[in-house]
């Protein structure tokens, strides 16, 4: 019998093969058609060194202690065997420590297996063991098919017991003869194996065999089966070299993988809603993952909707939602997987949009060992906004507005303005760019709103002329852009302010006025109100002996902000100006001239004109001609440095005279500016011009002066001077040169 029984082994669900010992056949080169199974398996004479065995009278509870080989000699009786003398099992450690074969029986098993109802049968006890003790759905399948026979084995079809576990569970058993190696022999004895209500309860059984045996600790909640089954071989489970290989053919062949992608880093969840409602955001949903075992932490992020940048976060404890562990019965965690929270809003939340993230993580801050669930719904926080206009009122001829406008669209909208509106028209009139002021009583009084504190406004708005009997409402406006214009936040208050009619303005000034040998220069600025109506600007040279026109020329007016500054009600204060040289006809010559500023309805200014007549004379520089008393200047040129001069003057009264001085005058004011001596030098020209004048051989001049400061920026002319003054200043004769000169 001993020989037989070392020569037999169970090949497949469908019966016994007989083979000698020296032909022994690797399992995963044997497939059953009836079955489509794949084992592994040799003969062998060798000893059980991993027997699994439990003692349990009352639950189902297993120490590593009881997993060790264990003989009972008061069990060694046939009579308690719940099969007959001629069934006897056999244990085979190749294939594992479950794996017991039929050494004799008239029993043979089923040709035919229903292999997808079996591993039906056997899925839920799988996961459980991946739940509750990390073991590996798929490889945990392959091993309850290749040691039961795809639950053909008599422990299987007797006790649900696909893994030969001995001992009982919750007080069930079955007894049967088995072949246990002890002391160097084999005996029989009668064995106590665990009897399962179902498969499932064996399956899940077997996985907290291998939790709570330190033997297998490396292979929990590792999730590549290829390396759990390969742990599995490496740590004596099976003996047989192709133990892993034969697991992996199952696994991949049933798609047993499939399993696992159901249960591992399961990362499921649901925001079933959020709203805002006053100062809170109430987000209610669940996170269910297979990871919130190990992660102990619990967060609910705020992220920015854009920048997905992280906003707030919340500690939170999580909520029972049986809907989801019903859904999810397999997730570890899914019954706390809920949440319920109030976030308070606070101001820098208010006018923005964020997404909700869910997180567990092993780290009490949240920032290490993380698994997060991103929603996709965006919550959008309205904008919160309050405003007051205080004042509106106007004095000296100035808008005065005061008040203030807080809102949480400051956060992006930097730029402020205020807008008057006409209310005719309700058309925008003009805005004006502010800063904002601080405004302590706002920010006491709105906490909630971003920027309270710097809400103010206080600005005062000249009156111009336009304005005018106009009614206006203020418009406090935030903008996104620099120009006003972009995402807006506007609030328009109801007071109104009407602009008092005045009469029309006419007002004009003549800042120079000056004439050279060749040039009437002018310039100033008149302002009118009625330029609407008078758009043609003329000046009109009148002689001041005669008061007749010598002369009219137009004007193309240029800005006068100075204008502007002080006469902000006239309508064209800004364009009032006017600078220009006129040239010196016959009749403006050596004559005294004052001028009349015009505006008309047409070209022509003969009708329909505004006038205003210029206070400042202009009055020409005549040289006295007695004793030929005559003079030239050939050169007057600025280089910017400098200011070169060269020329003549002749005269009868230099006789006696002998220092020679050119003065340079200020052509608006007449007044002198500097002087320089300067040697006379040869002009034979001027001799043959002049041959009975005193000097005129020697009536030249050339000289470079150095521009200082005080030159700069001046309209410059030349007089030439002799006296017998060292000094320069009595008993001269001058001469003054036509030409004037901008010094820059």
């Amino acid at each position: 019998m001993k020989n037989i029984l070392q020569k037999t082994v169970l090949v497949s669900a469908v019966g016994l093969v007989t083979m000698t010992t020296h032909k022994a056949i690797a399992a995963d080169t044997i497939k059953d058609n009836s079955v489509a199974s794949k084992l592994s398996s040799k003969s062998s004479s060798t000893s059980s060194s991993s027997t699994i065995s439990e003692n349990s009278s009352t639950s189902s509870s297993v120490t590593s202690s009881s997993m060790e080989k264990e003989v009972d000699k008061k069990q060694v009786t046939s009579s308690e065997s719940v099969l007959n003398n001629e069934t006897i099992l056999k244990q085979n450690t190749e294939m594992g420590p479950g794996y017991y074969t039929v050494a004799k029986s008239r029993m043979l098993m089923s040709s035919s297996t229903d292999t997808q109802s079996f591993i039906d049968g056997i899925r839920s006890g799988a996961i459980a063991g991946w739940s509750k003790y990390g073991v590996l759905p798929s490889v945990s399948g392959a091993q309850a098919i290749l040691e039961s026979g795809w639950g053909q084995s008599l422990l299987s079809t007797q006790a649900n017991n696909l893994f030969g576990i001995k001992g009982d569970y919750n007080g069930q058993s079955v007894l049967m003869p088995t072949q246990e190696y002890y002391n160097g022999h084999w005996i029989t004895v009668n064995a106590q194996f665990r009897k399962y209500p179902t498969w499932n309860e064996s399956i899940e059984d077997h996985g907290r065999f291998l939790a709570v045996n330190s033997r297998y600790s490396n292979l929990l909640r590792k999730s590549n089966y290829k390396e759990v089954t390969s742990l599995l071989q490496s740590d004596g489970y099976a003996t047989s070299p192709t133990y892993a290989a034969s697991l992996n053919r199952i696994i991949e062949e049933y798609h047993l993988y499939d399993w696992d992608n159901s249960v591992i880093n399961v990362n499921v969840a649901d925001l079933n809603s959020a709203v805002v409602s006053g100062d809170t955001l109430q987000v209610y949903g669940w996170h269910a993952t297979t990871n919130a075992t190990n992660e102990k932490n619990s967060f609910l992020f705020l992220l920015d909707a854009d920048s997905k940048a992280e906003v707030k976060r919340y500690r939170i404890q999580r909520k029972n939602r049986q809907d989801v562990k019903n859904a999810y019965p397999n997730v570890a965690g899914a019954l706390n997987s809920g949440f319920n929270e109030k976030i308070p809003l606070t101001a820098d939340m208010y006018g923005r949009s964020f997404v909700l993230m869910s997180r567990y993580a092993s780290d009490y801050n949240g920032n290490s060992g993380i698994t997060d669930y991103l929603f996709n719904r965006v919550i959008n926080v309205p904008n919160v906004m309050a405003a007051c206009l205080d004042n509106l009122s106007i004095k000296n001829n100035k808008i005065k507005i005061k008040g203030w406008h807080a809102t949480s669209s400051s956060r992006n909208a930097k730029n402020s303005y205020l807008i008057l509106m006409n209310t005719a028209t309700n058309q925008e009139y003009k805005r004006y760019k502010i800063s904002r002021v601080t405004r302590m009583d706002v920010a006491a009084a709105y906490p909630k709103i971003l920027n309270a504190g710097k809400s103010g406004f206080e600005v005062e708005i000249p009156v111009t002329r336009d304005m005018q009997g106009k009614s206006f409402k203020v418009l406090s406006r935030y903008a996104t852009q620099d120009n006003g214009e972009g995402s807006l936040s506007d609030v328009i208050f109801n007071k109104v302010i009407t602009m008092p009619k005045q009469k029309n303005e006419n007002k004009a000034d003549l800042d120079e006025g000056w004439v050279d040998g060749s040039h009437v220069h002018v310039k100033g600025w008149h302002a009118i109100d009625d330029i609407a109506n008078k758009p043609y600007h003329t000046l009109i040279f009148m002689d001041a002996a005669t008061n007749r026109e010598v002369h009219r020329t137009s004007v193309k007016n240029i800005q006068r902000p100075d204008v502007n500054h002080v006469y902000p009600n006239i309508a064209n204060s800004l364009n009032s100006g006017y600078s220009m040289d006129v040239n010196v006809t016959s009749k403006m010559k050596n004559k005294t001239l004052y001028v009349i500023s015009r505006y008309s309805k047409d070209r022509t200014a003969d009708s329909q004109y505004l006038d205003v007549q210029l206070g400042h004379k202009i009055k020409p520089v005549i040289n006295k001609t007695r004793n030929s008393n005559n003079g030239h200047l050939d050169i007057q040129k600025n280089s910017g440095h400098t200011l070169k001069l060269k020329g003549w003057h002749t005269s009868n009264d230099s006789k006696g005279k002998q220092y020679h001085y050119l003065i340079l005058m200020n052509r608006k004011t007449n007044t002198e500016i500097k002087r320089v001596k300067v040697a006379n030098t040869k002009r034979i020209d001027v001799q043959k011009a002049y041959p009975n004048v005193y000097n005129s051989l020697n009536s030249g001049f050339s000289t470079t002066i150095n521009v200082t400061n005080d030159l700069k920026g001046k309209q410059v002319y030349v007089l030439s001077r002799y006296t017998n003054d060292p000094a320069g200043n009595l008993n001269t004769i001058d001469y003054c040169y036509g030409q004037t000169t901008l010094i820059k």
